[in-house]
């Protein structure tokens, strides 16, 4: 069992690591786009998230050196943002009210509409995430709710249900 939480860390960190990646590229296009300038490839570094020390983040740059992520503090290697986003997203908040959100964090260094376009990238992230195809045959299926209140009409109980499929190769 301990070797199947491992991997489920793994696969989160590798998510994680996948997901801040976009996320950061978006927001290098959307500076780039709002302030001139040209791409300038990556950098690496370790970062520690919630999931675990990332050792390969690759964090785009421009060819200026204004460019400054979001998710990064300069000479920051430790990452909440994933977790805020996640958090916000799974609490059923609205895209416009992460958008407000996360411009009074950012300290309106983006525009509502960057903003905006940096949250519908992570939307589209965890739609394409949502929709992916699965394997047709897994040894095991492992399946799980936790119940949250929601706010819709009114605020109720209502469970989020996980799954954990094992395939045949034991990934």
């Amino acid at each position: 069992m301990e070797e199947i939480d491992k991997r489920i860390v793994e696969v989160a960190r590798s998510a994680v690591k996948e997901y801040l990646e976009s996320l950061m590229n978006t927001e290098r296009d959307v500076f780039i786009e709002e302030h001139g300038g040209l791409r300038n490839g990556f950098y690496e570094i370790k970062a520690k998230t919630k999931f675990g020390e990332i050792d390969d983040l690759t964090v785009p740059r421009d060819r200026e050196g204004r460019f400054r992520c979001a998710a990064l503090e300069p000479y920051s290697r430790s990452i909440g943002l994933d977790e805020l986003i996640i958090s916000l997203y799974s609490k059923g908040v609205s895209i416009r009210k992460a958008s407000e959100i996360l411009e009074e964090i950012f300290q309106n260094r983006y525009s509502r509409s960057s903003i905006s376009r940096i949250t519908d990238a992570t939307m589209e992230e965890m739609k394409r995430f949502q929709s992916r195809p699965l394997e047709s045959r897994y040894i095991a299926i492992f399946l799980d709710a936790l119940f949250f209140f929601l706010r819709r009409d009114t605020v109720e109980k209502e469970p989020i249900l996980f799954a954990m499929g094992i395939r045949e190769s034991g990934e």
